[in-house]
């Protein structure tokens, strides 16, 4: 959806979002269902996690029939991330000037081995960006990316006063692993996570409907590595995925909501929208209940987001805000994005519409 058609930097023009756009994998397509069935999960512990999910919907790049090698599976996420982020970018510019990006920061941590030269580099040549764009790669975040990500990208802008990009996306079939049912924190990655990629456009821009950027947040757990992120095992990555994620996890995240509106003399009743990472079914129940909100009504768009996709990892959030900014009557008011991710880490911020 195209939101912007640039602007410049002096008041009343402020930093904005000005467009937002999402690609989802279509190669392997399953339901919940036939996930259960290829994988051949029998046991009730997953059968209860694939029915509490909420999720309908399995979207991959990866083929999860097919054994594949380390190198091919690289292989498979380089042309899966450039397709996959190229048709996010076409989608969020849709006709805008792509000489005009000043900066362009990709987030990723789905890679089984590091590409060098990385990711935004292939995207950046692949779309034809001026030879002088400001490039940045964060990775390592987990499904957080797309929060620090959006802090830097907002620094960009404020620091060289050019339009910025962002992308994060993820190929989460690229780290599949192969490992029986009773491994249980694999089983449930492996029905939670889809593949996919959300981008970003940050301008000046005097336009309400636009929501400008007012603050970040930040929150990392110095004993919460154990919790999610991935492991090597066999040469391979291996995701960990902890049951105390469910309890730990929603206190750092109001922890961290409640700080970033503190700061802005704001409580939970002055945000008129939340753009909320859907960690899973469980998790936007436990945060909802941590900040004092309705999970169905607060979460509406996560919970779309969870229902038609599942987790998408850094991209989820970007979907999210894109379903948010899709019903006019939402562009009003403050608006809170919140991500979760390795480490155990949380980014959040604060925009507002008008």
């Amino acid at each position: 959806m195209t939101l912007s058609v640039g602007g410049r930097h002096a008041p009343p023009w402020q930093p904005r979002i000005t467009s937002l756009g999402h690609a989802v994998a279509d190669r392997v397509v399953m339901t919940m269902e036939e996930c259960m069935a290829y994988f051949g999960y029998t046991s009730g512990i997953i059968k209860a996690m694939a029915q509490a999910s909420k999720i309908s919907g399995k979207h991959w790049w990866c083929d999860p029939r097919k054994r594949y090698s380390v190198q091919e599976m690289t292989e498979d996420y380089e042309a899966g991330a450039l397709a996959l982020s190229c048709e996010a970018i076409q989608k969020c510019l849709d006709g805008y000037p792509i000489e005009q990006i000043g900066s362009f920061i990709y987030a990723s941590c789905t890679k089984q081995l590091d590409l060098t030269p990385g990711m935004a580099f292939k995207i950046a040549g692949a779309l034809g960006m001026r030879s002088n764009v400001r490039m940045d790669e964060p990775t390592g975040l987990g499904c957080q990316g797309a929060l620090p990500s959006l802090e830097t990208g907002y620094a960009h802008l404020m620091t060289f006063g050019e339009p910025v990009l962002l992308v994060a996306c993820e190929i989460c079939s690229a780290t599949f692993f192969d490992a029986p049912q009773g491994d249980v924190g694999n089983s449930l990655a492996t029905l939670l996570f889809s593949d996919g990629a959300s981008a970003a456009l940050l301008d000046f821009s005097d336009n309400p409907a636009f929501p400008a950027i007012i603050g970040f947040d930040r929150y990392f757990s110095k004993d919460g590595e154990r919790l999610l992120g991935y492991d090597i095992k066999d040469g391979r990555k291996k995701v960990r995925l902890s049951k105390d994620v469910r309890t730990q996890v929603p206190p750092m995240v109001a922890q961290t909501v409640q700080s970033l509106l503190k700061r802005h003399s704001l409580t939970t009743e002055d945000i008129s929208n939340w753009c909320l990472h859907n960690g899973g079914a469980a998790i936007l129940d436990e945060i909802a209940l941590e900040l004092g909100l309705d999970s169905q009504q607060a979460f509406r768009y996560s919970w779309e987001t969870l229902s038609e996709y599942g987790n998408l990892s850094s991209a989820t959030v970007g979907l999210v805000a894109e379903k948010m900014h899709g019903d006019p009557t939402n562009r009003h008011g403050y608006v809170v994005a919140c991500a979760m991710g390795a480490g155990a880490g949380v980014g959040a911020a604060l925009c507002r519409y008008g």
